[in-house]
């Protein structure tokens, strides 16, 4: 399992999971890319439920005994409570991440926990791209519309009624699987330097407890 399973376990183990944009990019191609966080989560957690924008590709998923179900991140409040909310991957595709905050206070337990896992703007390897290009902006996908960093991010969440409780860093090992030979070789050696300073690791994972 990738340290970042390992890392990120420990505060999903046993309980109650609302996971926020379930299906990622594909429900059809979760595998090829990586692995897909609602499966894994689904193995240690107590019981877990999903929601996803994506209709089409929840169908699929339920046909799968999958219990996703259709809900938008910034509006999504459901009955129930959970005593975790964890969203990987997310928060940075949003228009509007202070209503998920917000929408995530309202579905969790008191005392309940929000956990976002978001890409590391000041990895390494995007650094060593900033330089190399001459350029103010570092690597992201084309769909991502916030970089967050530690202080931006407890900035945010913390308006919303929520405390900093960790940010734990993590390099994603099927990040060195894939992309072209110069990609690779960069995410090696920001493995191997992130692995003695942590804040360079490609990924943060922060854990916030609800007031």
């Amino acid at each position: 399992m990738s340290s970042f399973y390992n890392k990120l376990i420990p505060f999903i183990e046993g309980k109650t999971v609302l996971d926020a944009g379930s299906i990622g990019h594909s429900y059809k191609g979760r595998t090829a890319f990586k692995t897909w966080n609602f499966a894994v989560l689904a193995q240690y957690a107590a019981s877990i439920k999903g929601f996803d924008i994506l209709e089409k590709e929840i169908e699929i998923a339920r046909l799968d005994g999958h219990d996703i179900v259709f809900g938008n991140a910034e509006t999504f409040v459901t009955p129930e409570k959970y005593q975790v909310v964890f969203a990987g991957d997310l928060i940075e595709h949003l228009s509007n991440p202070g209503l998920f905050i917000r929408c995530s206070h309202e579905n969790l337990v008191e005392g309940g926990q929000l956990i976002v896992a978001t890409p590391n703007t000041y990895s390494l390897a995007k650094l060593v791209r900033v330089v190399a290009r001459a350029t103010n902006e570092p690597p992201c996908n084309p769909e991502h519309t916030f970089y967050f960093t530690p202080q931006t991010l407890e900035q945010l969440v913390c308006r919303h009624g929520f405390r900093l409780r960790q940010i734990i860093y993590s390099d994603m090992q099927y990040a060195q699987g894939h992309g072209s030979r110069s990609k690779r070789i960069k995410l090696f050696i920001n493995s191997k330097i992130s692995s003695m300073i942590p804040r360079f690791s490609q990924a943060m994972i922060a854990v916030f407890d609800r007031n």
